[in-house]
C-alpha cells in the first residue's frame, strides 16, 4: 500500500524454490502484522504488507514498516510471514524486520521469533509452519528459502527416490520392472525372462497395438498446473477454509431483528458528551486527557485514516475502496466491541440525508433497514446516545454509511472490550446491484450483500461494488481488474463474490470474456485459498434481452475455464468449479416488472424499482435468499 511521506519503510525481498521437478514458479507470500500499525505523527492506519505474488522467477519484492520504526504504535508487534509457494511446503513464522529508512532486507536475513503472546512460534499450521521453528531451536542453521527447498524431499526434480518416482530403486529388475514378472513391455526380448509361449505373446508390426512414449517426471505433472495435478481440489479433499453447510447460522435467526428492550436513541448537534464520560477514539485520531483509544473490531472496510484539516483530524474514514480517498472513498463499514454500559454516546459528523446507521445488539439487528443519523447541519459534529435500558455485557455493532466516526464515550465505571469478528472475511467486487442506488434503504449497506453475509454467518463483509462499473465498462470510476489491487487483494478475503456484467452487456462479447478470464486469473493467482463465486449477468426482466443472455453464458464459460463455481441469475442454474450443473433454482425475476407508476407482473414488480433495473429493499431481501441459497447448494455438507 503507499505510505504517507515520512513514513519509515523497508523493502523485503527474496527468491523461493520452485516447484517439484523443476515445475513453473507460483505461489503468494502473505505478510500480516500482530496488530493495526499507528502512526499518529501522520495520522495514518496501516492495515499491513497484505500479499505478495511471486514473479515468473519466483521472486518478490514489497515495501515495509520496520519493527524498530521510530513513532509506530504500538511497542512490540511482529511480523507474521506465511510462504506459500506452489509445489514446496507452506512454511509460517513470526519475525522482527529490522533496517534504517530505504533499507532492503533480505527473505534470508530473517529468523524466527516467539509470537507476540509470547508462545514459541506458530502452535497449529500445516506441515512445515512451526516445524521451521522447531528446526532452528533445535540448532538448525540454514536460511528459510534452504528450509522450503528441503521440503521437496530428497526426490529432486526428477524424483528419483520420491514416493511417486517412477526410475526410484523399486527392485532388481530395474526401472522397468513394475509391469511385473512377465517382462512384457520391459526391456527383456519380447517373450520376457517368465513368458509362458507364443500362446500368450503378442507378436505384432500393427502400429496400433504399440505405444511408444517419453515417461512423465511425475513430480512434475502432478504439481499444480501440471498435467496430472495432486491438489486438494483435484482429489476431492477439502481446504481447512472451505465454507460448509453445517457452519452455517439458523436463518431464522441470522436476519432477525433484536428481541430485548428497544433502546432510547437521540441526536444532538454538538461534540461535548455528557459530563464525566470518558472518550474511547479510534486508532489515529489525537487522544487529550483522559482519553484512550477503543479496543473497536472494524468491519468490512480497512486502511482507516484521519481528515488532513478540522474538523475531519477528529473523525476516521477508510481508504479501502476506489478511488481510495478519504472524502470519496469507501461509505459503508461497521464496528464492533463489547460493552457493559448502559449508555453510550457516538460521536459522528454529519454529511447528508445519506448520513445512516444501524445498531444491533448481542448480534442482532435493532433496525432491518438502515435509520437516519438525525443530524441536522452538514459538516458539523453530532452526537449519537443510545440507551439501552440497564447495565449488562452486550456486544455491540454499527454499521455505517456516509458517517465519519469520531469515537465512543462511555460513563464512569463502564467499561469496553474487543470482541473477535466471525465467519471470515467475505466481500464482494461489483456494480450498483451491490452498491445500491435510489431505490433501495441505505445504500451498500441496505443492498442484498449485507443480508447475505448476515444468513452466511459473516460479520465481516466487504460491500466493493461501484456503480457503473463492469468487466470492461469503468463508468466514473475503473473496470474490476484494475480496482482489485487496491479494494480486494491486499486484504485477502476468505470468500468472494464476482458479481457483474450488466454494464457490459451491449459491448463485445469476446472483450467480456478476455477481461473475466484476465480477471479470475489474476485473482486465483493472488488469492490462493479464497473461495470464490461468480453471479452472471443481473436480468431486471423475466425476458431478458439477447445481450444478457449471451454475456451470461461468455462469464459461465471463463469461470469454469480457471475453476470458479457459477450462478445464473437468469436461470437460476449452480455450476460447480468443474462447470457441472449442481442445482437449478429458476429465474431470480419474473415478469415485466414496472417503470414509472405502470404496473408490471410477476415478482419484478415489487423486486425491481421505478427506473425498471435496480432492485428495491423488498428486492434485495429477495435476492439475498436466491443468493444465499444458490451459494449453500454449492458448498459441502
Amino acid at each position: 500500500m503507499p505510505f504517507p511521506t515520512g513514513t519509515p519503510t523497508v523493502t523485503l525481498s527474496g527468491t523461493l524454490p520452485s516447484a517439484v521437478g523443476g515445475g513453473p514458479y507460483s505461489g503468494t507470500i502473505v505478510l500480516t502484522p500482530s496488530t493495526e500499525l499507528i502512526d499518529a505523527e501522520r495520522h495514518a492506519i496501516y492495515p499491513g504488507g497484505g500479499t505478495v505474488a511471486l514473479d515468473q522467477n519466483g521472486a518478490f519484492s514489497v515495501q515495509l514498516i520496520p519493527n524498530d520504526a521510530a513513532g509506530i504504535e504500538p511497542a512490540g508487534w511482529r511480523w507474521r510471514i506465511d510462504l506459500q509457494p506452489a509445489g514446496v511446503g507452506r512454511t509460517i513464522f513470526w519475525t522482527d524486520i529490522h533496517g534504517p529508512d530505504g533499507a532492503t532486507v533480505h527473505l534470508d536475513e530473517l529468523l524466527p521469533v516467539p509470537a507476540p503472546d509470547g508462545t514459541p512460534g506458530v502452535q497449529q499450521g500445516p506441515a512445515g509452519a512451526s516445524a521451521y521453528e522447531l528446526a532452528v531451536q533445535q540448532g538448525y542453521t540454514g536460511t528459510v528459502t534452504q528450509w522450503l527447498a528441503s521440503l521437496v524431499g530428497p526426490a529432486g526434480a526428477a524424483g528419483a527416490t520420491g514416493p511417486a518416482g517412477p526410475t526410484g530403486a523399486q527392485g532388481p529388475t530395474g526401472p522397468q520392472g513394475a509391469t511385473g514378472p512377465t517382462g512384457a513391455t520391459g526391456p527383456q526380448p519380447p517373450l520376457g525372462a517368465a513368458g509362458a509361449g507364443s500362446t500368450i505373446a503378442l507378436r505384432s508390426d500393427d502400429p496400433s497395438t504399440t505405444n511408444a512414449r517419453t515417461p512423465t517426471t511425475h513430480a512434475s505433472s502432478h504439481t499444480a498446473g501440471g498435467s496430472d495435478p495432486i491438489t486438494p481440489a483435484a482429489i476431492g479433499a477439502l481446504a481447512t477454509t472451505v465454507w460448509r453447510r453445517r457452519d452455517l447460522p439458523d436463518p431464522a435467526a441470522a436476519d432477525s431483528l433484536y428481541s430485548g428492550t428497544a433502546p432510547t436513541i437521540s441526536t444532538a448537534q454538538t461534540t461535548t458528551p455528557t459530563t464525566g464520560y470518558l472518550k474511547y477514539a479510534p486508532a489515529g485520531v489525537a487522544l487529550t486527557g483522559s482519553d484512550s483509544t477503543g479496543p473497536f473490531q472494524f468491519a468490512g472496510a480497512g486502511a482507516f485514516a484521519v481528515g488532513a484539516t478540522s474538523p475531519d483530524t477528529n473523525y476516521v474514514l477508510p481508504l479501502s475502496k476506489y478511488p481510495n480517498t478519504y472524502a470519496s472513498g469507501q461509505s459503508v463499514w461497521s464496528i464492533e466491541f463489547g460493552t457493559d454500559a448502559q449508555v453510550f454516546q457516538v460521536r459522528f459528523k454529519y454529511i447528508s440525508s445519506a448520513t445512516m446507521y444501524r445498531l444491533s445488539v448481542d448480534g442482532r439487528k435493532v433496525s432491518d433497514l438502515m435509520q437516519s443519523s438525525g443530524g441536522t447541519t452538514a459538516g458539523s459534529g453530532h452526537m449519537l446516545s443510545v440507551d439501552l435500558g440497564s447495565a449488562a455485557p452486550r456486544r455491540i455493532r454499527l454499521d455505517f454509511v456516509t458517517m465519519p466516526f469520531g469515537g465512543i464515550y462511555l460513563p464512569p465505571g463502564a467499561s469496553m472490550w474487543q470482541v473477535p469478528l466471525r465467519g471470515g472475511r467475505l466481500a464482494v467486487l461489483g456494480d450498483s446491484i451491490s452498491d445500491g442506488a435510489a431505490g433501495n434503504t441505505g445504500a451498500g449497506a441496505g443492498t442484498w450483500f449485507a443480508r447475505a453475509a448476515r444468513l452466511l454467518g459473516s460479520t465481516d463483509a466487504w460491500e466493493q461494488g461501484r456503480g457503473g462499473t463492469g468487466y470492461i465498462t469503468p463508468g466514473a470510476y475503473a473496470v474490476f481488474q484494475d480496482r482489485i489491487a487496491q479494494d480486494v487483494i491486499p486484504y485477502s478475503p476468505d470468500r468472494l463474490i464476482i458479481w457483474g456484467g450488466y454494464n457490459d452487456n451491449t459491448g463485445s462479447q469476446s472483450a467480456i470474456g478476455a477481461a473475466a478470464a484476465s480477471l479470475f486469473s489474476v485473482l486465483k493467482s493472488a488469492l490462493p485459498t479464497c473461495q470464490m463465486y461468480v453471479i452472471g449477468c443481473w436480468a431486471p426482466t423475466g425476458s431478458p434481452a439477447g445481450s444478457i443472455t449471451n454475456t451470461d453464458a461468455t462469464l459461465r464459460t471463463q469461470a469454469a475455464a480457471v475453476g470458479i463455481p457459477f450462478i445464473s441469475p437468469i436461470t437460476g442454474a449452480c455450476y460447480d468449479a468443474t462447470g457441472a450443473l449442481v442445482a437449478t433454482h429458476g429465474p431470480w425475476i419474473t415478469g415485466t416488472g414496472k417503470v414509472g407508476a405502470t404496473t408490471g407482473t410477476g415478482n419484478a414488480d415489487t423486486w425491481i424499482s421505478s427506473d425498471g433495473v435496480h432492485p428495491t429493499d423488498t428486492g434485495h431481501i429477495g435476492l439475498s435468499r436466491r443468493i444465499t441459497a444458490a451459494i449453500t447448494a454449492l458448498m459441502p455438507a
